[in-house]
């Protein structure tokens, strides 16, 4: 048995019937003889689809022959008419019209006299196309479906339907149809239209699925991630197609509609971009309503949260310090975690902080960092931050380098970094009155042998840059006064016991220099260009002999003038 509801007016349902069915069908289509304008002969119909075939039968009683056309002319039957042939009393012939249209069939008396009106006779038939009716169903709980019938769409009298569990009806559509399933499952629903004068063979079969449920099924969010300042993704369990899905909000003053969920547009998750999200600071709450087509019955999922969640504050002293600020929802609230590279560094237990600290060794030991909880049986993640990507980190400076000559050359001895070495940067200002940068080393120490002439006095800063490439501030200055005060001992004992074993000049900065050793007959036994060597006393290999020994040493000064010196000294064996 089955029963069906038809609804007169809206909103009320004033009339109910129960049609026993039994699976019968109840048709208002009867076939019926159509006649001729004049009754010289009969069609079997005047009224179908596209694809409608009439049979047409010679009824006109002691006539002869009559010849037919199945797309004549009204308005000149005789000489607009092709005619595909004749036929005699009692019997009949068939034409399909595959084309929408209105048609006339006509036939004439050849054999008779008078006017082409008294010798013709004509049926107008109407071929409509051969299109779905325009039949809206809803899903109702309790098994139920609703159907709405748009005659004003359709060309149609009344609808077959064929409800797909045995049973079926034929009715008018004047009124929305209510049919209650037996149990819940997929059926499928097959409807035809039809005419009270015609034929709707010709006319197609078209089917729906539809699948019946008792109650509705509770929508279940399952995670909820944040993706950027203004973007939130939701995931949830699959939308059914026979129930109509509503997302809302909580921004803060309670939930308010937000938008439709589509089960085909949107199945089993949505990214939602609003300009008026800030989630880095606001969080969200999200739930979705279900409710059946028919708007009879509804449920509505568990609230789930989004979690803002930002990096307040970034500074590097002996560590490199974080502030970090949370919060999400506290109803049902438990934990909520931080993770360092998608690994769990921390857990707390309450749903917001403000400038919460964290301080890091060293730069590798920073990395990529969101939140993450679960309130609900739903996963809800933050937007991941990355501390000093807006500016690298600025490293606390270093102390000044120790500088010394020695020789000719400037040994720099650096101070150890606050953090891992990437490499240190030197900076130095010489002849020009701005620093610039000279060279970068690995090393704790580096030996400047690149000092212009000219130069009188050499001014050093540094700056070290760590592993991660972050780069410390400039340290203060070191300077040293080059002197071109020419210092000559005036005697040497190359005897071996470190002490005067060589002649050599005082320390300095000496550019273009030179310098010659004679002994007392002229002869040339020493010759340099560097100011940090010296004389240690021997000659082609021997031991020169003691004695007085000349020298001429010429350079060029801070000021880039030419100083010469002359004189002697005595070698002491």
């Amino acid at each position: 048995m089955c029963k069906f509801r038809l609804k007169y007016g809206l909103p009320q349902r004033a009339a109910l019937y129960s049609l026993l069915c039994l699976g019968l069908l109840i048709s208002v289509q009867l076939s019926a003889q159509v006649s001729s304008d004049k009754g010289w002969f009969e069609s079997t119909y005047n009224y179908g689809c596209q694809g409608l075939t009439v049979i047409i039968t010679h009824t006109r009683t002691g006539a002869g022959a009559l010849f037919y056309g199945f797309e004549g002319s009204k308005a000149d039957p005789i000489g607009g008419t092709n005619f595909e042939g004749s036929f005699t009393e009692g019997t009949s012939e068939s034409y399909t019209y595959t084309d929408p249209g209105t048609y006339y069939i006509v036939v004439v008396d050849q054999s008779g006299s008078g006017s082409d009106a008294d010798r013709t006779d004509i049926l107008e038939v109407t071929v409509v196309p051969d299109q779905p009716p325009v039949i809206t169903g809803r899903g109702c709980s309790s098994n139920t479906i609703e159907l709405t019938f748009n005659k004003g769409n359709d060309p149609y009298d009344s609808y077959f339907i064929q409800f797909g569990d045995g049973n079926s009806i034929t009715t008018d559509g004047n009124a929305p149809l209510f049919y209650n399933y037996p149990s819940e499952g997929t059926y499928t629903i097959n409807m035809q239209g039809r005419f009270n004068e015609g034929h709707h063979f010709s006319c197609s079969t078209y089917e729906i699925n539809f699948t019946a449920f008792d109650q509705v099924t509770v929508p279940q969010l399952t995670a909820i991630e944040v993706q950027s300042e203004t973007s939130i993704s939701l995931a949830y369990t699959p939308l059914l197609e026979e129930l109509n899905y509503l997302l809302q909000i909580n921004r803060g003053a309670g939930f308010e509609d937000l938008q439709p969920l589509s089960p085909s547009t949107n199945p089993e998750s949505v990214v939602l971009d609003n300009p008026s999200f800030n989630t880095t600071t606001n969080y969200y709450g999200f739930r979705i309503i279900a409710e059946d087509q028919c708007q009879t019955s509804s449920a509505t999922s568990e609230a789930g949260y989004s979690i803002a969640f930002s990096i307040s504050g970034e500074s590097v002293d002996q560590t490199f310090d974080l502030l970090m600020d949370w919060s999400t929802g506290a109803q049902n609230f438990n934990t909520i975690n931080l993770l360092k590279d998608a690994n769990n560094f921390q857990t707390f237990n309450t749903s917001s902080a403000t400038n919460e600290p964290f301080s890091f060794a060293e730069c590798t030991t920073l990395g990529t960092f969101y939140m993450q909880t679960n309130i609900n049986g739903i996963t809800s993640v933050s937007i991941s931050q990355s501390p000093f990507t807006a500016s690298p980190a600025a490293l606390p400076a270093l102390t000044e380098p120790q500088v010394e000559i020695r020789g000719s050359v400037i040994e720099l001895e650096f101070p150890p970094p606050h953090f891992p070495l990437g490499e240190y940067i030197v900076y130095r200002k010489d002849t020009g009155p701005d620093f610039q940068e000279v060279f970068r080393t690995s090393s704790a120490n580096y030996t400047d042998t690149t000092i212009p002439s000219g130069t009188g006095e050499v001014c050093y800063r540094i700056a070290y840059v760590d592993e991660c490439g972050n780069q410390s501030e400039v340290s203060t200055e070191s300077c040293l006064v080059l002197s071109t005060s020419l210092g000559v001992p005036n005697a040497f004992s190359p005897n071996g016991d470190q002490i005067n074993d060589e002649f050599k000049i005082s320390e300095g900065i000496y550019a273009n220099f030179k310098m010659a050793i004679f002994n007392r007959w002229g002869t040339l036994v020493y010759y340099s260009t560097d100011p940090a060597k010296g004389w240690n006393g021997d000659y082609e290999g021997q031991p020169a002999r003691s004695g007085t020994y000349l020298y001429q040493i010429s350079f060029q000064n801070a000021d880039n003038l030419l100083i010469t010196k002359s004189g002697s000294f005595v070698l002491i064996r």
